[in-house]
């Protein structure tokens, strides 16, 4: 290798150092199918939990909210994609709006049990993924995510009884 070789390599390295989320972007973006209802799932979860830090009643869903917000921009992440970008779907967006009309104890148990059906979607939309997506990094997301999602609706289940 010669020296321009070297020093081309080695500002190439110092770039992608600099910017790892570009290198990663640009290697994973969301371009295959099975990313998009995983992607589409995580904003309708965020989206819901942003309403629910403002509007819950009990501490306990407001945790629940706070967490949940943090671990969907890391899937997203995980996936190629940035927080929000994927959109919701017409149903999504609809129960979306449903909860901005609720309030108070109304408000959380329809919040967790939209939680309860979206982290049930979720967990057979990333058990697919984790066997055969075409993308390692979020493969691997996946895969910790099945377990993941399995504590949080045992979660969910605690917290229903709890505000019922």
């Amino acid at each position: 290798m010669n020296r321009r070789q070297v020093a081309g390599s080695l500002l190439g390295a110092a770039v992608l150092g600099a910017a790892p989320g570009l290198a990663l972007a640009q290697r994973r973006a969301p371009t295959d199918r099975m990313k998009m209802p995983i992607l589409m799932g995580g904003d309708f979860s965020t989206a819901t939990s942003k309403l629910a830090t403002r509007k819950a009643r009990d501490p306990a869903v407001r945790e629940f909210a706070k967490l949940e917000i943090t671990e969907q921009a890391a899937v997203a992440e995980a996936f190629g994609a940035r927080p929000g970008e994927a959109g919701l779907r017409p149903d999504q967006a609809a129960i979306v709006a449903e909860l901005e009309a609720a309030n108070g104890a109304m408000f959380d148990m329809m919040y967790i049990d939209g939680q309860i059906a979206g982290h049930r979607e979720l967990l057979d939309l990333h058990r697919r993924y984790a066997r055969g997506g075409s993308d390692p990094m979020a493969r691997g997301a996946s895969l910790v995510g099945v377990t993941g999602i399995e504590t949080h609706l045992f979660l969910l289940q605690n917290i229903k009884r709890q505000i019922a």
